[in-house]
């Protein structure tokens, strides 16, 4: 199996549970025993409704909320199966639909682990960080000028920034270690070095994040005056659009 970023094994733990839990609903089952009717005028008796398994309703209910939203949060609306994936909330309790959303959620289990949806986790990726840039922004506007209220948003700009470059790693083939041979984690400058000579970006970009990586430094060690409101403002919408050009 394909290995993904640190958030796969819990993907796939949900994917399993779901599995599991559909199978369940199946295996507990009731049978409703066939009804039968009598026509007097043939003499003959007859079957009014056939034999058929019941589902327990509200457990059904539940196990359709949940995959409902697992497949619409793992599937890009583009995928070929998402119009399956957008039938589910009317999905009806009987033996063979939920049959279907049980294999559904194999396949699309299977897809996940063979890599096949590897796009899934910079989509992710690029979601979490577009939103925490969004708090960084929102710190910086409610900040006094004038009291170093600029540096709480250097500092989740930088990190974002660092969570953003591990994720690139991840992605890459082969896969670009984050971790030093001494088991350490890298810290800013030398991902910038590794993704670029992976080829990532260039030399130009990768001076840019050096110098972002720099205020992020500064501000988690305390050296407030070594750069101002403005570089702030500057690194948020740097760093901005390169994760929304390199995690798109």
């Amino acid at each position: 199996m394909k290995v993904g970023p640190p958030f796969l094994t819990k993907l796939l733990g949900r994917f399993e549970s779901l599995i599991s839990e559909g199978e369940e609903i199946l295996r507990s089952a009731e049978t409703i025993a066939a009804k039968h009717g009598y026509n007097e005028l043939s003499g003959r008796h007859f079957e009014s409704q056939a034999a058929y398994q019941q589902l327990n309703w509200p457990r059904f209910v539940e196990w359709r909320t949940k995959t409902a939203t697992l497949l619409a949060h793992v599937l890009p609306k583009d995928h070929v199966h998402y119009p399956a994936v957008e039938s589910i909330p009317a999905l009806q309790s009987t033996e063979d639909r939920l049959e279907w959303g049980v294999s559904l959620l194999r396949g699309v289990k299977n897809d996940l682990e063979e890599g096949f949806l590897e796009n899934i986790f910079i989509r992710i990726e690029a979601d979490l960080a577009s939103d925490y840039m969004g708090q960084a922004e929102q710190l910086l506007s409610e900040g006094q000028s004038g009291k170093f209220d600029h540096v709480p948003a250097a500092v989740l700009a930088g990190a974002v920034l660092e969570k953003g470059l591990r994720t690139l790693c991840a992605c890459q083939q082969p896969v670009i270690p984050v971790v030093t041979p001494k088991g350490e984690p890298k810290t800013l400058n030398p991902l910038i070095d590794d993704l670029k000579k992976a080829g990532v970006f260039n030399e130009l970009k990768a001076k840019q994040l050096r110098a972002w990586a720099d205020i992020r430094n500064k501000a988690a060690h305390g050296e407030f005056d070594h750069f101002k409101r403005t570089d702030v403002e500057q690194m948020i919408q740097g760093i901005t659009n390169f994760l929304a050009d390199h995690l798109a």
